[in-house]
């Protein structure tokens, strides 16, 4: 089994050592780590096309030989399918994000579109994440990701899926939960300030997002309860339940 182990969070980040060490223990493993060289987090799908990209062989701390691309996480995955990694891969894991990428926070997430872009090559892919934004206890994120890489190795996913997870920040996990996506209410605000020219710049500040908890069965809910939350993702966003009311809103439009 060839893992190909990526993150947004850059490629010297702790939970990246975490998720390549814990994949280098599974039984006929071999794994190749390529992740952006620096902290790319909520970069999104971002895709490089108007800029070279380069990729530089790099040691980490424990000595793993690894490869530290200039660009996205989504460009790492796409150069890597594309042929820079030679031999054949057979499934993706991105992560361990120091942070949760539940609900909508896939869309901006690079920890969960570098797993998206896998998806687009058919290949199996994971993203994962711990609740946590101080304290990198990857422990049980490690333990799970040992359980279910294999599997999903051994039994597929379907065309255009992936599979996001979400590990709760504690040590008294209750268990496994299959989720679907919750609903995130972001808080963002805009931060203006001047700099020493007298030109205005501008941050986005606020408070951390919050999420409706209440939903069962939601990642959101499982997350709050101490549950893993494994989401199954599909790159297919059409709204199919609204396609007869646009046709109805659209069948009198002539030119």
């Amino acid at each position: 089994m060839h893992i190909l182990v990526t993150n947004d969070d850059g490629i010297r980040a702790p939970g990246i050592k975490a998720l390549y060490g814990a994949m280098r223990t599974l039984p006929d493993a071999r794994v190749t780590v390529m992740a952006p060289d620096r902290n790319q987090s909520a970069i999104g799908h971002r895709k490089t096309l108007r800029e070279p990209l380069r990729v530089d062989e790099v040691t980490l701390s424990d000595g793993t030989q690894a490869f530290a691309c200039s660009g996205s996480p989504s460009d790492s995955i796409a150069l890597a399918l594309m042929g820079f990694v030679e031999d054949p891969v057979d499934i993706v894991v991105s992560g361990i994000n120091q942070g949760p990428n539940m609900a909508q926070d896939i869309t901006y997430s690079g920890t969960v579109t570098a797993a998206m872009e896998a998806a687009l090559y058919q290949i199996p892919a994971i993203a994962f994440s711990l609740d946590s934004q101080t304290e990198p206890a990857f422990e049980a994120a490690a333990a799970f990701a040992r359980h279910i890489v294999p599997l999903t190795a051994e039994r597929g996913l379907p065309d255009l899926t992936l599979l996001n997870v979400n590990i709760p920040h504690t040590t008294a996990i209750k268990g496994v939960r299959v989720t679907w996506q919750g609903r995130r209410q972001y808080h963002d605000e805009l931060v203006r300030r001047v700099d020493p020219g007298g030109r205005p710049y501008y941050w986005i500040g606020g408070k951390a997002p919050t999420g409706d908890r209440e939903e069962v069965g939601s990642d959101i809910w499982a997350v709050a309860q101490d549950y893993i939350s494994v989401t199954p993702i599909r790159l297919d966003m059409t709204h199919r339940q609204m396609i007869d009311d646009l046709e109805n809103w659209l069948d009198d439009f002539s030119l």
